[in-house]
């Protein structure tokens, strides 16, 4: 039996979906093969959630499926490699965001940051005019953004040009700080530019609770595979300057849940948790975390909504006017978009968030 929409959404929230969610999350992290009746609904969760390739031995998953996986991966770098060279020569400096960060779990994009305006633009004018890219259609939030999106010929993984790290143009980090962090790391035998440990993790946090406003097992698996490769106190200071503790604190007690129906806690997140709650408090959000715990896992609208108006409160209270404008319009810029979808995009062509 394959998942229903709304399962796959998450937005309904079923005892059997939390049973396997659990059962895939338990697998996954700690290295345990999968006995179950129904593997083919499995194996969508799997694939749902950006773990195909390291549930696949664990699943039983046929070599050829496996292989699949591999080759595209291999593309993906191949596409970074042409892209590296170009930008190498037009003078274009870029960090991969992402993208890498699941190995050997690919996904269907690379994404590059180029906080540069004027490199962004010269990026943009290489792809249309040389390699004929077709433009993908943004939402309103990412043209506000600045986001380009495209599909390079003979490419089928999506290729993104991001100016900063944020949904609608709010400030979190300072993209020229992650660019100058970046550092060469060997991936199949070709070098990439990719993020620092620290920004690793604060980007993974961002995304999920302001952009995608999911959490995927990959997001959990990730996390906890990234932070060990900072020390405490380097996480806690950029979540610090970010000021996005609310959300911090919300994304750790989610998965500290997951952790705990998985018997999994490692001592490091156990630590990270206590100190984080001795410098930011306890999370605030705790009552919205009462539902099932369902991968990949929604986060609740309220809470999305409380851990805008909670940034945008931080951010005026700092002078940043426009960042804390920007997020005190997100509930309404949400309610437009649910309303849009009901009435089935008749008031915008498509998502706006």
């Amino acid at each position: 039996m394959t998942m229903s929409f709304l399962e796959r959404t998450g937005v309904v929230k079923t005892a059997r979906r939390e049973r396997e969610s659990i059962l895939l999350a338990r697998a996954v992290i700690r290295g345990e093969p999968i006995k179950t009746n129904d593997g083919k609904r499995l194996l969508e969760l799997a694939k749902l959630n950006k773990v195909f390739a390291r549930a696949g031995s664990l699943l039983g998953v046929s070599p050829v499926l496996l292989d699949e996986s591999k080759a595209d991966l291999a593309e993906a770098l191949a596409l970074y490699d042409l892209m590296r060279g170009e930008f190498d020569r037009a003078g274009i400096s870029f960090v991969v965001i992402k993208s890498f960060d699941s190995l050997p779990d690919m996904g269907h994009d690379v994404d590059l940051l180029i906080p540069s305006g004027s490199e962004l633009e010269k990026a943009k004018t290489l792809l249309l005019n040389k390699y004929r890219v077709i433009p993908q259609p943004l939402t309103p939030c990412d043209k506000l953004l600045g986001k380009f999106s495209c599909f390079v010929r003979g490419y089928k993984h999506d290729f993104e040009l991001y100016p900063t790290i944020s949904q609608l143009g709010e400030q979190h980090v300072d993209p020229d700080a992650i660019l100058r962090n970046r550092k060469l790391e060997t991936i199949n035998n070709k070098e990439i530019w990719v993020t620092s440990p620290k920004d690793r993790v604060l980007i993974r946090v961002i995304h999920a609770m302001f952009r995608h406003n999911f959490l995927k097992l990959s997001d959990i698996v990730d996390f906890l595979q990234l932070s060990e490769h900072c020390t405490i106190q380097e996480i806690l200071d950029a979540v610090d300057q970010a000021r996005i503790p609310d959300a911090f604190m919300f994304y750790l007690e989610c998965i500290t849940r997951f952790l705990k129906a998985c018997q999994a806690e490692t001592p490091f997140l156990v630590e990270l948790k206590t100190t984080a709650e001795k410098r930011f408090g306890k999370d605030r959000l705790g009552f919205l975390r009462k539902d099932k715990l369902v991968l990949p896992y929604r986060i609740p609208v309220l809470a999305i909504f409380l851990l805008f108006l909670l940034k945008g409160s931080r951010a005026t209270s700092h002078g940043m006017w426009r960042t804390g404008m920007l997020c005190f319009a997100t509930p309404i810029i949400l309610i437009l978009d649910f309303v849009n979808n009901a009435l089935g995009n008749r008031l915008f062509a498509g998502r706006i968030w």
